[in-house]
């Protein structure tokens, strides 16, 4: 099953961004996802997100390093 990545809008300034999890979209339906703490990469406010918070949007394969 193909890898879903979990974005969130900023609580402080509204900029979407990649909260850098990755999973499938059986485990997401599965999953709590409560109070998850990600930092805005714009403004810098760290803030927490759960389930409802997140957007769905096709996982990018990850580059090795």
């Amino acid at each position: 099953m193909a890898k879903v990545a979990l974005w969130v809008a900023c609580h402080n300034c509204g900029l979407r961004f990649d909260s850098g999890l990755q999973m499938d979209e059986k485990a997401f339906a599965r999953g709590t996802l409560a109070a998850n703490y990600h930092t805005c990469p714009n403004c810098g406010v760290r803030g927490a997100y759960r389930k409802a918070d997140y957007e769905l949007r096709e996982a990018q394969p990850r580059r090795r390093p």
